[in-house]
């Protein structure tokens, strides 16, 4: 708490030291620096630190230093913008790099972005850390959805419509190979990739005769494709924590495909998503007889509500009405999610089997509950309350073989600017 109480003062400060200046050092809710007209460079950093619990207890860290980065993001005149973001290890050192990009910008019907950043898959993969509902994502959006790669994207809105469609080099963070490789002396590895993707969104009952309060849902569709090597390479189901496997990987070849749908409406202080998606992924020659196998499936889908209880508005970048120390208590937010992924083969008939080349796998799923508390003091710090409920189809494939259910809490310090 002491911790919480001193950023907040240390952030509040700043504000009502901001320049008056419009060039060289200014504070707009973040260090920024004014080189002239459209001309930027803000510095950011994000820090999240996690206290958990578990029932029945599993070998995992109760505390943890869960994310750290710092990053630059700005403008290059009025037609191109940039963001460059790395993380910070655990001993200070310099991590992976997350969205290094450059995008230009200057026709709203067609942009476009290179570098690495989000695959357009998935509305809850493409919500970044600090301003997702809950502290996890969904299983579906943490396994099924690519996340980040390197890649070349256009983008832009047609009438009521918004496309994305880029061609990337791998197949995402998420759908990369986990497993070691041996290969002769001179021999490249062999990777995924590579990919395409393409998603379209809209707010498409503004064209109906609806109420208004109907009309700022926006709904959207998604689909992915990319070559998959041989080998144990393909998607694998992880309990929420990601502490255990529930769904061991399998050997597959061929053509790996996503299938995605979103929606999400706002009005108000409350706020409505849910997605679903597939991926199907080819098992080429992968019998023990060298036969095609049937494809792999994981499907996956979740359905969440919040309501800010302080009456502030859930669309666009939230913010306190009154935050603490100013005549308020901050924003305060009520939230819960159910969600579900299992994987399964296409083959249904005959004896399962959890070989992983057998034409029928024997399926897993968990289906997970979520309840949150989201308490915000002021714009550049949240606090994160979870209740975590994990129940598994298959108990001897869990993160204690024999035990089905779990129950999992934690408390999430965020500080962001």
């Amino acid at each position: 708490m002491r911790t919480i109480l001193l950023t907040m003062l240390v952030l509040g400060a700043a504000t009502r030291a901001a320049a008056q200046d419009p060039r060289g050092l200014v504070w707009d809710n973040r260090p920024k620096l004014v080189f002239g007209d459209d001309i930027t460079l803000e510095i950011r950093a994000k820090l999240q630190l996690d206290w958990r619990r578990f029932d029945p207890e599993i070998d995992e860290e109760v505390y943890d230093f869960r994310t750290a980065r710092v990053g630059l993001k700005g403008d290059l005149t009025r037609h191109f913008d940039y963001e460059i973001e790395r993380a910070i290890d655990q001993d200070g050192k310099f991590g992976d790099w997350k969205d290094v990009y450059l995008n230009w910008s200057t026709f709203d019907v067609l942009r476009v972005k290179a570098g690495r950043f989000k695959m357009p898959f998935g509305l809850e993969q493409n919500t970044g850390t600090t301003d997702l509902d809950f502290a996890n994502r969904s299983l579906a959006s943490s396994t099924i959805a690519p996340a980040r790669d390197r890649g070349v994207m256009a983008y832009g809105e047609v009438g009521r419509l918004g496309y994305e469609a880029g061609v990337f080099d791998d197949d995402g963070d998420n759908g990369e190979l986990k497993e070691p490789q041996f290969v002769d002396t001179g021999d490249d590895p062999a990777h995924v990739g590579p990919s395409y993707a393409a998603r379209l969104t809209g707010e498409l009952l503004r064209a109906l005769p609806v109420p208004r309060r109907f009309q700022s849902a926006s709904f959207g569709v998604a689909y992915t494709n990319a070559a998959v090597p041989e080998g144990l390479n393909s998607l694998r189901g992880e309990s929420a924590w990601g502490t255990a496997n529930f769904f061991d990987p399998v050997y597959v070849k061929g053509r790996r495909q996503r299938f995605g749908a979103q929606f999400e409406w706002t009005p108000g202080p409350t706020g409505l998503k849910a997605e679903w998606m597939q991926s199907r992924e080819q098992r080429l020659g992968q019998s023990n007889r060298n036969e095609d196998l049937s494809d792999l499936i994981a499907t996956g889908w979740y359905v969440s509500g919040t309501w800010f209880v302080t009456g502030e508005s859930k669309g666009g970048n939230v913010s306190p009405r009154r935050p603490l120390f100013q005549g308020g208590v901050g924003a305060i937010e009520l939230g819960a999610r159910y969600d579900q992924l299992e994987l399964r083969s296409a083959a249904t008939t005959g004896t399962a089997f959890t070989n992983p080349r057998a034409d029928f796998l024997l399926p897993n799923s968990d289906q997970v509950w979520t309840l949150g508390v989201n308490w915000m003091p002021n714009r550049w710090v949240r606090v994160i309350t979870n209740a975590i409920h994990e129940e598994f189809a298959d108990k001897a494939r869990s993160p204690e073989p024999g035990t089905a259910s779990y129950w999992s809490g934690l408390v999430r310090l965020q500080v962001v600017f």
